[in-house]
């Protein structure tokens, strides 16, 4: 039998030129890629000690340790399956762009919306993918849910301190905060439980406006002290995020502002972080970004992020175009972040 120029090998191929889209958080806690050749993603969550070594006496037997514990968890992931047709009449139509009598044929214009779909279809899958790493990072947890899925929600063990809320004088818009002080106290705690140091702030917009003007923060610049600290806290270039400022003297420590925003299935614009809110970080999380395998034949039951395929229907005479896949961004190191909620705007 004759290959299709749109099966899917060409199709995968299509897939993995398009541009993907710009993502913060995973790049910037999920490096690496895990694929699963079963239905369910298992991932441990560690526990490690910081237990002292015991004294013994020179000539007496060693003292065994326990063990770090671990528990296994298991989750099924939902499937990501967006599905659209190839309009026929589309073919037959100027294309946006195209000269106004037209000056494509039929088979060129199908070629550009195959490649359109996909696009909107790569796109559509790795925000989903980002909003998942953003709600592992900013909450140590993931709730999934959809009108053919049961709601799931899927803890990374993250501890709950770890998760603050200023309340009172101490949120960053009152006299008497200092946020400069609440960082180093956040660092400290990070370090305590999870052995590993953070090397980057993120802030919504309202949290970075109660920071940078504030007093604690304004003298950080103070140039007749000796400070070292290097930014701007002018005002920003509108971009989904923006590097802003490093607070200590070696640059070691970066913070960055953050306001994208996703489309939920009402058409609200949503934000990722809530603006009133910052995240520390340490590239120390080892996130993944697991996927289980795709249950489809055609796929061969493959472990692949995305899997995408197209079918022809006789009557109406139509081509579909399906992309699927089926992912978990699991942070290796939970304790390793931290999310505070620094003011209450309404």
């Amino acid at each position: 039998m004759a290959i299709s120029i749109y099966d899917t090998v060409t199709l995968g191929k299509v897939m993995r030129t398009l541009q993907p889209p710009s993502n913060y958080w995973l790049n910037l806690a999920f490096p690496s890629v895990l694929t699963f050749d079963t239905k369910e993603i298992d991932f441990d969550v560690v526990d490690t000690h910081r237990r002292l070594a015991p004294f013994v006496a020179p000539t007496a037997q060693g003292v065994p340790m326990r063990e770090d514990g671990y528990m296994t968890r298991r989750f099924k992931p939902a499937y990501i399956k967006p599905k659209d047709p190839v309009d026929p009449a589309r073919l037959l139509q100027r294309r946006a762009g195209e000269a106004w009598l037209g000056e494509m044929t039929p088979q060129q214009r199908e070629d550009a919306i195959v490649a359109d779909i996909l696009n909107m279809h790569r796109t559509s899958i790795e925000r989903r993918w980002e909003w998942m790493a953003a709600e592992a990072l900013i909450k140590g947890s993931v709730t999934v849910s959809g009108p053919d899925y049961p709601t799931v929600t899927v803890s990374f063990g993250r501890d709950a301190e770890l998760s603050k809320n200023l309340t009172g004088t101490a949120r960053w818009s009152e006299e008497g905060s200092n946020p400069i002080a609440d960082i180093e106290a956040w660092l400290q705690e990070i370090h305590r439980r999870s052995g590993y140091t953070p090397t980057r702030i993120t802030m919504g917009l309202n949290a970075w406006a109660a920071f940078s003007a504030h007093k604690a923060v304004r003298e950080l610049f103070e140039t007749r002290r000796g400070s070292v600290t290097r930014g701007e806290i002018g005002p920003g270039t509108g971009e989904p995020w923006q590097h802003r400022m490093n607070l200590d003297s070696a640059g070691g420590l970066e913070i960055y502002t953050y306001n994208d925003v996703y489309e939920d299935e009402n058409g609200n614009m949503v934000n990722f972080l809530d603006q009133d809110s910052v995240v520390l970080t340490s590239p120390a999380v080892d996130g993944v970004r697991a996927f289980g395998a795709i249950m489809d034949r055609r796929a061969g039951w493959v472990a692949t992020p995305m899997f995408s395929k197209m079918w022809e229907q006789e009557d109406p005479s139509t081509l579909y175009l399906m992309t699927q896949s089926a992912p978990l961004m699991i942070p290796r190191r939970p304790n390793t972040s931290l999310t505070a909620k620094v003011l209450n705007v309404a």
